[in-house]
């Protein structure tokens, strides 16, 4: 009897250290139907968060169902899997740990309608998924109609700036109310609002998340490699602070622009100048009337430090050649109305739009009528 029950300890011993050797079984498996893609493909992000390693590939069934099952060595850290397709449909991302049953399932579009069950995790990635690519998709069909000059620019600009405001506050907030979690980390990496409304740039994740989440993913999860990425991050964004601090910087937001020679034309390139910085259109019969009333006051101010820098919103570019041959502009003439970042930039609503740049780079909004913007500019030469 004692003989059979050290055998007994043995064997359930030698089963155990198997079952460590050859990991636990994980599984991820659902149900898309009603999509384009007929292929899934289970991808391991990297420990560096970098590219992705297919690990395997499967068609879906008459039915759109899946089923992947791995081994995944236990006790470890959750890493980031995705789940991708064929054909244009953007990847899934999902947070895997050892033994997790993870399901999904989506009907039509996969990237916006799935849910998921079985990883908390990878659920509040859905959560941000929805509320952050919700407005960044509208944001880029309306850059679409933009560049097509289908839509009113002035109104599209707005709507544009508006959007990313709202992308970005959806990003802020769901990392706010969720550190210590990797879908924290997931979420901060986003920047798609800032790369169309680059002024924006600063105004939404910064160092000061990075430094949150470090502290609270350090309690949750404290053997995860993605630590390591942070904190390496964190010496990048330092590094670039500490530089730009050192680097004088003008007051205004400058651009570069083409005249209808195709010569560029630098904003801050007049920085020996007072600059009537002015914003128009060539099918906008007050902008036309300005121009003419603009050109006297011009030709007695120029030789003394006075200069027009004037921009085109038109969508129709050969509209506005036309106009400046035909007005024969003695000032910078460029053309912004192809540049979906000079409205926002500005913050344009209205048109014309005017603003006034002294020689020390200080920039006011222009509300001037000519005989008012002579006045001012007297006392700036």
């Amino acid at each position: 009897m004692k003989k059979l029950f050290v055998a007994a300890l043995f064997m359930a011993a030698l089963l155990g250290s198997c079952t460590t050797e050859s990991g636990v079984t994980t599984r991820i498996s659902g149900r898309f139907v009603g999509s384009n893609v007929d292929s899934v493909y289970l991808e391991r992000v990297d420990d560096m968060f970098a590219a992705p390693e297919q690990v395997a590939g499967i068609a879906l069934a008459d039915n759109g169902a899946f089923d992947f099952e791995l081994m995944l060595e236990e006790q470890t850290s959750p890493r980031f899997y995705k789940l991708s397709f064929s054909g244009d449909t953007r990847p899934v991302t999902l947070v895997v740990a050892p033994g997790d049953d993870i399901r999904l399932e989506a009907a039509g579009d996969i990237f916006l309608n799935y849910i998921v069950e079985g990883s908390e995790e990878s659920a509040l990635i859905r959560e941000f998924n929805r509320s952050y690519f919700t407005p960044c998709d509208k944001l880029a069909r309306l850059a679409e109609k933009i560049t097509s000059g289908s839509a009113t620019l002035s109104n599209a600009e707005l709507s544009a700036y508006r959007l990313a405001q709202e992308a970005m506050q959806a990003q802020l907030s769901f990392v706010g109310s969720n550190q210590g979690r990797l879908a924290s980390f997931y979420a901060l990496r986003h920047n798609v609002a800032e790369q169309y409304i680059p002024q924006l740039s600063g105004y939404g994740i910064s160092i000061v998340h990075y430094r949150s989440l470090v502290d609270a993913l350090s309690k949750t999860y404290p053997e995860s490699p993605y630590l390591a990425i942070l904190e390496r991050e964190i010496a990048e964004i330092e590094a670039i602070n500490e530089l730009s601090e050192r680097v004088e910087v003008i007051s205004y937001p400058d651009m570069e622009l083409e005249d209808i020679y195709k010569k560029k034309h630098r904003l801050s390139a007049l920085e020996d100048r007072v600059v009537f910085l002015n914003f128009w259109s060539a099918n906008v019969a007050l902008c036309n009337n300005l121009n003419a009333e603009l050109k006297e006051l011009y030709e007695r101010y120029s030789d003394k430090g006075f200069e027009v820098y004037q921009v085109s919103i038109d969508s129709n570019k050969a509209l506005w050649v036309e106009a400046v041959r035909q007005q024969r502009h003695p000032w910078i003439s460029v053309y912004g109305g192809e540049n979906p970042e000079v409205l926002a930039t500005y913050n344009l609503t209205t048109l014309p739009t005017s603003y006034l740049i002294d020689k020390q780079g200080n920039i006011e909004v222009c509300e001037y009528d000519l005989k008012g913007l002579e006045e001012r500019l007297k006392k700036l030469l």
